[in-house]
């Protein structure tokens, strides 16, 4: 199963975000988190779990490491950022790459789930079906 998500611009938390995250991020996984140049407060934050890397990305730093419950626990635990005058934040890092399964850009107002766990699949549909009023969700049929 696959998906795209693009949450309405207006809606006012995470909670969706944070269960998509859980339900698709596998701890032991790479992640990695870009964040632009002038975003230095983010930047170090995500040198909290990880390593800047080289990338001929010229934007910003790319940050890479491994998926743990700690990492997690800070993305789905913090609060909603308030500067979302561009984006409705739901994260402070512009791009995060969760392994193969997730990745959320345009600080998490676009989500692609390119598969879901098998056994967490139930749990995905469930979070999409209840995203129809707030975001564009499209879903890949099963073959």
């Amino acid at each position: 199963m696959s998906s795209y998500i693009e949450v309405d611009r207006n809606y006012p938390d995470k909670k969706w975000w944070n269960e998509i995250v859980r339900a698709c991020a596998v701890v032991g996984d790479p992640f990695e988190i870009h964040c632009w140049s002038d975003e230095r407060v983010e930047t170090k934050a995500a040198l909290q779990f990880g390593y800047k890397v080289t990338s001929s990305w010229r934007g910003g730093t790319v940050i890479q490491g491994r998926i743990t419950k700690e990492f997690l626990s800070y993305l789905t635990e913090s609060k909603k950022p308030e500067d979302t005058e561009i984006y409705n934040k739901m994260t402070p890092f512009f791009t995060i790459v969760f392994g193969n399964t997730l990745h959320s850009s345009h600080y998490g107002t676009e989500i692609v789930i390119s598969k879901a766990i098998r056994e967490k699949e139930t749990t995905v549909d469930r979070i999409l079906d209840r995203m129809e009023d707030i975001a564009i969700v499209h879903r890949n049929i099963r073959c």
